[in-house]
């Protein structure tokens, strides 16, 4: 009598067996790709927490350093007897110190007499239209230093005004002393820059101690 197949006798017996290993190699694959993927999320994500830590460690460091430099130029700053006036770009960055407890007035216009500053202590003050000796004036000048220096020859030549060369803020200037035709100035250095002429004034000679300070101080660009 014929015996009939058993379950795993038939034509698709062999396909069974390879099914189940390709869905186990799969599963396994899944497995593994899923924790790779866990393992590198989770290194990616440390990773930029990291540099996140680092990028706010660096700026918090910044922030000190930044605290500490401010900190100090305050300081130098509230220690410094004087304090500055420094001249917009178009009129040549030029800048003035003058005592931190002195008054201070400035007319700046487009073109002629560009700069007029001028320094005292107290008060600048005008008394019946007239405006008192200065400690220190500061003129920038549309003119060439020729054409300045030409009104002053012939008080040189006749000996009412002594000419003399200087240097200020590493450039050469004239430096004259003497008896103006204004009445009140009593000293005026007068320095080309390019073709201008930075000027200094001294009308009051009780400050000439300070002008010179603040003629010393000045830093001018060529």
């Amino acid at each position: 009598m014929p015996t009939s197949p058993g379950p795993f006798n038939s034509g698709g017996s062999s396909s069974n067996p390879l099914l189940f290993i390709l869905i186990v190699i799969l599963g396994i694959g899944a497995v593994t790709f899923a924790i790779l993927a866990v393992v590198a999320y989770g290194n990616a994500s440390t990773a930029t927490k990291t540099v996140n830590a680092q990028k706010e460690t660096a700026a918090a460091k910044a922030k000190i350093e930044q605290k500490k430099a401010d900190d100090f130029a305050n300081t130098i700053a509230n220690e410094s007897p004087f304090r500055s006036y420094v001249a917009p770009v178009e009129y040549g960055s030029f800048e003035i110190k003058f005592p931190k407890n002195w008054s201070s007035f400035i007319d700046q216009e487009k073109s002629g007499k560009q700069i007029d500053l001028i320094l005292n202590p107290d008060f600048v003050r005008r008394i019946n239209a007239t405006d008192e000796l200065s400690a220190a004036r500061v003129l920038l000048q549309e003119t060439s230093a020729e054409t300045f220096m030409a009104a002053f020859s012939s008080q040189i030549k006749r000996g009412a005004l002594k000419q003399t060369d200087i240097t200020v803020s590493g450039q050469h200037a004239y430096d004259l002393n003497g008896q103006f035709q204004d009445r009140r100035t009593t000293r005026e250095v007068v320095i080309p820059v390019r073709d201008k002429v930075l000027v200094f004034i001294n009308e009051n000679n009780r400050y000439s101690t300070e002008f010179n300070q603040i003629l010393a101080q000045s830093k001018i660009i060529p």
